[in-house]
């Protein structure tokens, strides 16, 4: 009996010990899937194919859906790289300091000790191959005296090119989940530092570097693919999975492919080879067109909101010098001792936001049909953009149109591809400015022998930077449209800031109608032309 009492306790004990781990089973259930939910959907395939000549988009998936970009947030610490680079501020013999924060990153790293240094040039080598993190977090020290403040830079960096969901946390895209991005962003990233930085875009090409006694070759293993593609960046974090920002660019034309969220970096491989070779035939071929253009931080007109600085007034007819936000101290010193200018008084008036003017106009040419789309059609998210940073107002004042940022936006179409690629550069550089000559019309002439009669109608199709080279212009010409070669050509030497190019020109043309029609006739054939009295 005594054992017969007992067993209904012992059967209530039993059923509640039960209860209690469906309880804990069902929490466990509803907690840990939601965080693996969490980090699968940022994982998950998200891709673009943006036409960077037009402005068309061509192919997307998940365009606007958030991700992390994972090593691809190197892209944009090069990007302020470079802005340092062309306003003078760095040179590529530069050398910086490598800190201890710097020093202790993992994983992947080109690992120099606290207090080593390194050249601008080496730390940029070494994250576009090895994707060190240390260098990313050495050149973000150097510029902004932090990294939580270069990260501010950034994003601020970001929202002025029209990246509205784009928020960064450190300069390496080493884990952190605040740490955001799309890969429409990513697109008008990868247009806008080919555009904005023609000169320093090469280095994405390096397919090997060398250091001390070690050799680290490219982790992008599609870099040159069907003799067009350019590296740009890969990147891996676990919660991101392989991601990919590049490029290709071949026969006149010019596109940028993101794809991130796969499980494996051959899947990422195989998915972007599939849309260059679908895509890259079905893009815009001749000029880059002005809508295709992306603003330029810094320069006016150039963003999407226009941020004013109150600067202290010049003395001794020096330079003012308008600091970006925040700089830190001892490199404001560095700065100002370089620049010979005065430095900002820290008390400055409440920073102004206006509407932003329309970027300046490309240099004409009349053959130019409407863009399919515009940039600010890339830039539009189909989502709600994401809030801005409480400080971003703030973080906006280094945009200033006053500080010095390099040369305001060339267009596309007049800037240097990599040599890699086998181009045939299109436009030399300036070095005064820092950005292409328009090689059409500027240039104080110098006239070679046997050029042309004043007063003659005459169609000029380019120049370059030998006298072989626009003679190779004129041949290639004169194959693609035969009667070309009833006119004679010539090559017309100039010179531009001490430099020496050489024009590319027909010469016979009976009035402004032939000039006209002739060049009607080569633009047909995508290629450059203008008619013009000589």
């Amino acid at each position: 009996m005594a054992s017969q009492a007992k067993t209904p306790w012992r059967n209530v004990f039993v059923r509640a010990f039960a209860a209690v781990l469906v309880v804990l089973a069902i929490g466990a259930h509803a907690v840990v899937p939601a965080q693996a939910q969490s980090i699968e959907n940022l994982r998950k395939y998200a891709g673009i194919v943006v036409d960077a000549k037009s402005g068309k988009v061509l192919y997307e998936e998940a365009a606007d859906a958030r991700r992390y970009p994972a090593s691809v947030a190197k892209v944009m610490t090069l990007y302020i790289l470079f802005q340092e680079l062309s306003a003078g501020n760095l040179k590529l013999s530069t050398q910086m300091t490598v800190s201890k924060h710097a020093a202790a990153a993992v994983p992947t790293k080109l690992g120099l000790r606290a207090g080593a240094t390194i050249s601008v040039e080496d730390a940029i080598k070494s994250l576009v191959t090895l994707s060190a993190n240390d260098m990313a977090r050495v050149i973000a020290e150097h510029i902004s005296g932090s990294e939580e403040r270069f990260a501010e830079r950034m994003t601020a960096t970001a929202r002025a090119l029209g990246m509205r969901n784009t928020t960064y946390r450190n300069a390496s895209g080493l884990p952190d989940g605040r740490q955001l991005t799309t890969v429409r962003d990513q697109a008008i990233l990868g247009i806008a530092i080919y555009q904005h930085f023609p000169s320093y875009y090469e280095f994405f090409q390096t397919r090997s570097f060398s250091y001390g006694k070690s050799t680290y070759g490219n982790h992008n293993r599609v870099l040159g693919y069907m003799g067009a593609v350019d590296g740009i960046k890969t990147g891996y974090i676990n919660a991101a999975g392989s991601n990919l920002l590049t490029a290709a660019r071949k026969d006149n034309r010019h596109i940028v492919i993101v794809a991130f969220g796969f499980n494996t970096a051959g899947a990422r491989d195989e998915k972007v080879r599939q849309l260059v070779a679908s895509y890259l035939p079905k893009s815009r071929q001749g000029n880059y067109l002005q809508t295709a253009m992306i603003p330029q931080p810094g320069r006016q007109g150039s963003a999407n909101v226009q941020v004013a600085v109150a600067v202290a007034e010049p003395t001794q007819s020096r330079p003012t010098f308008v600091t970006p936000m925040p700089l830190p101290g001892f490199r404001l010193a560095q700065l100002v001792a370089a620049n010979g200018a005065q430095a900002q008084p820290q008390a400055a008036q409440a920073v102004a936001v206006a509407a932003a003017p329309t970027p300046a106009p490309m240099p004409a040419d009349l053959a130019l049909q409407p863009a399919v789309q515009a940039a600010n059609v890339l830039a539009a998210p189909s989502q709600a953009p994401q809030p801005a940073l409480p400080s971003q107002d703030v973080i906006g004042a280094w945009l200033s149109d006053s500080y010095n940022l390099g040369a305001p936006p060339a267009a596309l179409g007049q800037t240097m591809p990599s040599a890699p690629l086998g181009y045939q550069p299109s436009a030399p550089m300036d070095p005064s400015v820092g950005q292409p000559i328009d090689l059409m019309t500027s240039g104080s002439v110098k006239v070679a022998e046997g050029s042309a009669t004043p007063g003659g109608w005459v169609v000029q199709i380019g120049a370059g930077p030998s006298e072989s080279s626009a003679r190779s212009m004129l041949s290639d010409a004169a194959g693609k449209v035969g009667n070309l070669g009833d006119f004679r050509s010539y090559v017309e030497r100039f010179e531009k800031n001490g430099q020496v190019f050489y024009r590319a020109r027909f010469i016979g043309f009976g009035g402004r109608d032939d000039a006209t029609a002739m060049c009607n006739q080569l633009k047909q054939q995508n290629l450059s032309c203008l008619a013009m009295q000589s």
